[in-house]
């Protein structure tokens, strides 16, 4: 877990309503610019910050948010903190989940929002994937992603947010283009947001064991917006019958339009993904 921060070289308070676009160009970039941040770091920082603070805009019903800035050679780290009602207690009570683990299971696949008359769901993905640690927090329900891959991971915080704790970190060093990160999901010619990726290893941690047809379920919940899923089992090393033929057979039939891949499978997982009749 990144070790909390005690101070901050530069941090304000934010009360809503606020433009995202002017707190990110007059009160963000010209401190970055005067610390020497470079163009191509706060090319992704302009990006991650707006997407971010129009999240806490739209969809949090907060009062107000803090903004807090650190940087060094190697990286910048940011802070958004507001004090609403919680990324995953919307979420959760918008589509009528169970849990804050479904809820983030969810929301991390990407097209999932609270107001989708307005919003696409696609901010946070490809905020995520363009910093090189990211962590979000709602109540007591923390996750972390590093390296700009698929593999989140629950944490256990330190302590409870009532709002939405945003800290992450964009490289100075090598930062992604977000070209990059967009062809990657968002195939061309029409560059729409077609491809995502799933951690099951996220299930695993949060559940335990993969036995259960519901669990399967669980897992595929809003895989259907898209043309193709990519399965990460990275970190797994087991998962029963039941699990494997809702999702590879029972599922995978009924959506034959959409591509499904696995990653990262160890040999047991490739046994059973074959004995449901799914090949890798």
């Amino acid at each position: 877990m990144e070790a909390p921060r005690q101070s901050f070289r530069h941090s304000f308070q934010l009360v809503l309503p606020f433009d995202e676009f002017r707190v990110w160009g007059q009160r963000m970039r010209p401190v970055l610019e005067q610390a020497g941040i470079e163009r191509p770091c706060l090319d992704v920082l302009e990006y991650v910050c707006t997407e971010l603070l129009n999240n806490v805009l739209d969809h949090s019903g907060a009062g107000q948010a803090t903004v807090a800035l650190d940087w060094n050679a190697r990286s910048v780290l940011v802070h958004i903190v507001d004090d609403g009602r919680g990324v995953f207690a919307g979420i959760r009570e918008r589509l009528a989940l169970e849990s804050d683990a479904d809820a983030a299971m969810l929301v991390l696949k990407g097209k999932v929002t609270t107001d989708p008359a307005r919003h696409t769901g696609e901010g946070l993905f490809f905020s995520s994937r363009v910093c090189e640690w990211f962590n979000l927090q709602s109540a007591s329900t923390g996750l972390s992603l590093k390296g700009n891959e698929s593999n989140w991971a629950y944490e256990t915080p330190n302590e409870t947010v009532a709002g939405t704790r945003l800290r992450f970190r964009v490289s100075r060093i090598a930062p992604p283009t977000l070209a990059e990160v967009f062809e990657k999901f968002c195939p061309q010619p029409e560059l729409r947001f077609t491809r995502t990726v799933v951690s099951v290893a996220l299930m695993q941690q949060a559940d335990g064991a993969l036995v259960s047809r519901s669990q399967g379920k669980r897992l595929v919940l809003g895989l259907d917006r898209f043309t193709a899923v990519t399965f990460d089992f990275t970190g797994v090393h087991d998962m029963q019958q039941g699990f494997a033929d809702e999702v590879f057979r029972v599922w995978a039939a009924a959506h034959p339009e959409i591509e499904l891949s696995v990653l990262g499978a160890a040999e047991a997982i490739t046994r059973s993904l074959r004995h449901v009749g799914f090949v890798a």
